[in-house]
């Protein structure tokens, strides 16, 4: 049998690495925001909690985080490729109800969509959602900068 090291100078064995998991997407910001003397975002709003919400029925997962800002609380839900496209009913009525429940107790609930998602299935998504109640907005509020906008999501919000 032969060593697979053989002819290396430093008989050190290579260990095999797992491929890197795909992850999902942050929202992509323009322009960039000024950052602070430690390098970070300045604070607008603080992440409370991190979400993540399977609806069995339409066959998604939902991915999102609360945000606070004084007394305003956000739910941020992301619409990946994964999601647009799919009947979103009842996992839309769920988040709608999660939102407004004592247990996040949110006055505002903002969908992200996936810019690189189909054309088509984008389109029609935001369509319904806007017939749903839900309004274009941008990160001015949680940010705090003017025009405030993402590359790679499209924001829209409703009040709970």
């Amino acid at each position: 049998m032969r060593n697979q090291d053989e002819g290396r100078k430093d008989n050190r064995r290579t260990t095999p690495t797992a491929a890197p998991r795909q992850m999902s997407r942050l929202p992509t910001l323009s322009p960039s925001p000024p950052l602070s003397s430690d390098g970070y975002l300045p604070a607008k709003c603080s992440v409370t909690e991190w979400v993540e919400i399977y609806d069995y029925a339409g066959g998604v997962r939902f991915r999102g985080f609360v945000t606070r800002k004084g007394v305003e609380v956000t739910l941020f839900i992301f619409f990946d490729q994964e999601v647009i496209g799919k009947d979103l009913k009842h996992g839309l009525m769920t988040l709608l109800e999660l939102s407004g429940s004592s247990d996040f107790d949110c006055s505002r609930l903002v969908v992200c969509l996936d810019r690189s998602a189909d054309t088509e299935d984008l389109k029609d998504l935001t369509r319904d959602l806007g017939w749903v109640g839900f309004e274009l907005t941008t990160l001015e509020d949680w940010a705090g900068l003017k025009n405030f906008i993402s590359d790679t999501w499209l924001f829209l919000a409703m009040d709970v």
